[in-house]
């Protein structure tokens, strides 16, 4: 009894001294299977439905910590393609002054480190990274050694003194880009009789090429037009994203395909094949999007031309002296003549404005057409070439307001050429020998040839107006040949004035002479339009 009673004794001494042991002197493993893993941030540009591309890379990278020996991986998903997603990751570049950009993604962030590559490469290069900070006990201490393309650190040598990052996010909306996009050119030619659908998809994506099927095929009988649009070509990633935040579209419904029409969106392909139908039944499906347009371009910060700009640029032209000084011409031969003046003006300055507005249309419609992404080549080269007109254009006008302000009116540079002005003197002389009959359709004519003639002058800032209104409109429409109205009424102004100043009493020379004084300011306003311009088409 006394030999069992010792055995015991030894036994449980043996048993306290091995559980001693194992407590000083643990195995290889046990620290890796009890250590939490450090936090890692995965970055993934998932626009697609039916990828979850989200959940495999999450998968991935925990597979491979726990294979490490980390049992509780602490792996969070950013989608970059949803808003929250868009400002973590914005802030996680600031914050560590990454050089990362969207075309970089996938990518995890540990402690500051960016591991780049595919989905596996990521994970084994993050399970290393937490094995050596586990290793040395300080977080942050150790990087990876792994493949070198994948891993990279935080950018520190370029980065601002006041903490924020240079980064240059691809989804973030672009006015210009959003402005000159495909979607903004074509959604413009929409109708108020015309039911047009819009879809977003992506490559390689199984619920766009359902809803795309469907779309086409299975509603063949619908009569709606159909545009298609890849968000991984051109700018339509960010015209879906301006048109998610205009639309009010959730997180949860951020994601390809994605169908719009006029009024409302349908997100994901099964809510497509459900509820498009209904959609094309609904009448607010039909009509311009001209609303929706304008929206989008307000919101881009690139917002229309003010009814206000254009009246005052026009009335501005209206004052150019060649312009002035042919008008004030007829009205001393309709004095002399004695027959109707204010009907002979009328016409003659009706003449005039329908010249310009035919001369605006073909002109529109020639600078809307190089606006298209068919002449991108050919626009770049007139947008320099403009650019280089309009500073010296500036240049001159700021020389001839140095020139004329000492009376020095011989050495202007921007003027009616002397063989034009002596031949439109000489038509207009003739006026005297017209028949009563023909005087009216004579003067019609008339200011048809002039306006012609004289577009060498005053067609400068009426051409650089024009490019204007065109690449605000983006195209030549209704509402473009609308703003041209305007603008030529608003031309037409300052001539209607000398009209009613030179049949007040008024003689021709004293409108002349006034002519004379305010032209120096004419020239002024024309130099600093034409430097305007410069820079609004340069920068």
């Amino acid at each position: 009894m006394k030999f069992l009673l010792l055995t015991a004794v030894f036994i449980a001494l043996l048993s306290v001294k091995a559980t001693a042991d194992g407590a000083e002197n643990p195995p290889a493993n046990y620290q890796k299977e009890t250590q939490d893993s450090i936090p890692v941030e995965l970055f993934v540009l998932a626009p697609c439905e039916s990828c979850h591309e989200e959940d495999k890379f999450r998968q991935e990278v925990s597979s491979q910590l726990t294979e490490a020996g980390f049992a509780n991986p602490d792996c969070t998903v950013y989608n970059v393609y949803k808003d929250s997603g868009a400002a973590h990751f914005e802030k996680t570049v600031e914050k560590y002054r990454l050089e990362l950009t969207l075309t970089d993604l996938p990518a995890a962030v540990v402690e500051g480190v960016v591991y780049q590559g595919s989905y596996q490469e990521i994970g084994e290069a993050v399970a290393q990274h937490a094995r050596a900070s586990a290793e040395s006990g300080q977080q942050g201490s150790a990087v990876a050694s792994g493949n070198p393309e994948v891993t990279s650190g935080p950018n520190t040598e370029n980065a601002d003194t006041d903490g924020e990052a240079d980064t240059e996010n691809d989804l973030s909306p672009s006015a210009e880009s959003l402005f000159h996009s495909a979607f903004y050119r074509e959604l413009h030619q929409v109708g108020e009789n015309d039911t047009t659908l819009v879809l977003f998809v992506t490559g390689a994506c199984e619920s766009c090429q359902t809803a795309e099927a469907y779309l086409q095929n299975d509603l063949s009988d619908e009569k709606y037009d159909l545009l298609i649009y890849n968000i991984l070509e051109n700018e339509n990633a960010m015209v879906l994203r301006r048109l998610m935040q205009l639309y009010d579209v959730p997180e949860s419904g951020q994601q390809v395909p994605l169908l719009f029409s006029r009024e409302s969106y349908l997100s994901g392909a099964e809510a497509i094949l459900d509820g498009t139908a209904g959609m094309l039944a609904n009448e607010a499906a039909t009509g311009s999007w001209e609303e929706i347009i304008s929206r989008f371009a307000q919101e881009t910060g690139t917002g229309k031309i003010s009814k206000i700009q254009l009246a005052v640029t026009g009335f501005i032209n209206g004052l150019n002296p060649c312009g002035v000084s042919m008008l004030l011409m007829i009205l001393s031969i309709l004095l002399m003549s004695g027959r109707s003046f204010y009907g002979g003006s009328l016409v003659f300055l009706t003449g005039k404005f329908l010249t310009y507005l035919l001369l605006g249309f073909t002109i529109g419609a020639l600078f809307s057409v190089i606006e298209s992404t068919v002449f991108q080549t050919l626009q770049k080269g007139m947008k320099i070439a403009f650019s280089v007109l309009a500073l010296s254009f500036g240049v001159f006008y700021l020389m001839d307001f140095i020139h004329v302000l000492r009376k020095e009116y011989g050495r202007e540079k921007l003027r009616l050429p002397e063989r034009f002005r002596k031949w439109n003197h000489t038509m207009i002389r003739k006026l005297t020998d017209i028949p009563q009959h023909f005087w009216y359709p004579v003067l019609f004519l008339l200011g048809i040839v002039i306006s012609a003639g004289e577009f060498l002058c005053t067609g400068q800032v009426y051409l650089a107006s024009l490019l204007y209104m065109v690449k605000q409109n983006q195209g030549f429409d209704i509402q473009l040949a609308g703003n041209l109205v305007l603008y030529l009424t608003a031309m037409c102004v300052p001539m209607a004035l000398v009209v009613v100043l030179v049949s007040r009493g008024k003689s021709v020379m004293s409108a002349s002479s006034l002519s004379l004084k305010i032209l120096p300011a004419v020239k002024l306003a024309y130099s600093i339009f034409f430097f305007a311009l410069f820079l609004a088409l340069f920068f």
